[in-house]
Formats: C-alpha cells, sequence, structure tokens
C-alpha cells in the first residue's frame, strides 16, 4: 500500500477515534500499523504514531492487555528517539492508573505535563489532555482525592475555553468528572 494512502486512512482512523466509534478506528488503526511495520519498519515514526494510536483505542475498549505492549513500544521509542514519551504517553500513565500500578503510572507521568507543553505549547489538545491525565492520577491517589479532583475541573474549564465545550477531550473529561462526584 502506497505511504499517502497509509496516512490517509490513519487519518481516517484518528477521525473515528475521534467520533468515539472505537471498534472502527481500531479495525484501521490495526491494518494501518501492520502495513507501516510492512512498509518502513518499525523504527519510522509513522509506525510509533500508528503503534501508540492502536493502544490508544483499544484502552477505552477495555482491552488493556492488548494496549499496554502497543504503548509500551510506542512511549520506549519517543524516550529513546527524542528524550520523552511523546503522544502515547498520557495513555500509557491511565492504562498504569486503570490496572490500580499507581506507583508505575507516577513514575510514567514522570515530566509528560512539561514535555506536552515544550512540544506543542500550553493550549494544545495534547498538552491539556496531559494535563487531566495528571490530575486523575492525583486523584487516585490515597491522600490526593479532593486536590485531584479540583485541578481536574480547572483543567476542563481550560479545555472549554480554548478547546470548546463539544471537543472530544472537553467531552471526556467532563464525563470523568461526573463519574467521579458520583461515585463520591
Amino acid at each position: 500500500m502506497a505511504p499517502n494512502t497509509l496516512v490517509s486512512l490513519n487519518n481516517l482512523a484518528e477521525n473515528l477515534r475521534q467520533q468515539g466509534k472505537l471498534a472502527e478506528a481500531e479495525l484501521l488503526f490495526r491494518e494501518v500499523m501492520a502495513a507501516f511495520r510492512e512498509v518502513e519498519g518499525n523504527d519510522a515514526l509513522r509506525t510509533m504514531l500508528s503503534v501508540g494510536s492502536l493502544g490508544q483505542v483499544l484502552q477505552p475498549q477495555g482491552k488493556l492487555a492488548e494496549a499496554e505492549p502497543l504503548l509500551v513500544e510506542a512511549v520506549v521509542w519517543w524516550r529513546e528517539k527524542f528524550g520523552w514519551g511523546g503522544p502515547s504517553n498520557a495513555a500509557l500513565v491511565e492504562l498504569r492508573r486503570e490496572q490500580g500500578r499507581l506507583d508505575e503510572a507516577e513514575q510514567e507521568l514522570g515530566t509528560l505535563v512539561a514535555d506536552a507543553c515544550r512540544a506543542w505549547g500550553p493550549q494544545d489538545p495534547n498538552t491539556l489532555e496531559a494535563e487531566a491525565v495528571a490530575a486523575r492520577l492525583r486523584h487516585a491517589k490515597p491522600d490526593g482525592a479532593a486536590a485531584g479532583a479540583a485541578e481536574l475541573r480547572a483543567v476542563v474549564d481550560r479545555m472549554t475555553e480554548f478547546l470548546g465545550a463539544a471537543h472530544p477531550y472537553t467531552v471526556k473529561w467532563q464525563r470523568v468528572i461526573e463519574a467521579m462526584s458520583a461515585d463520591s
């Protein structure tokens, strides 16, 4: 398959993910990842982006065991090439939190927010997502529930301001806040 076709399929898969059509996105991400591995090899940027994207679409479907090796592979590659965990790092932190591995999540979190801010700027969706992940992890800690919840509300307020109330990240994290409130 031609590289431009793969990029287009990847873009379509990402669009489906943003719409919440995770099963459809998963199928395309699997195809794209396999093709990039075949065409470009394991060390290519597009390959690792597709590996991470597949992991990121598996995770919210509850397929944590499948998502984990993909997210680890992508984060390790980004660290080796660029000195930070890249766009899949937030998903790996969330995965570790979901698994109850809070110390490992904290370790993975590391400098994620600072790195994202430096790479994309403070108002970028990826940076705001990283901040939300950090706040949610803080909320999961036994002594950090109130502070984490307040931080997450502040991040969602900034998401609403910069991305809009209908942006997928804003909607996602607003739902997380609602679920946290219902659990309290």
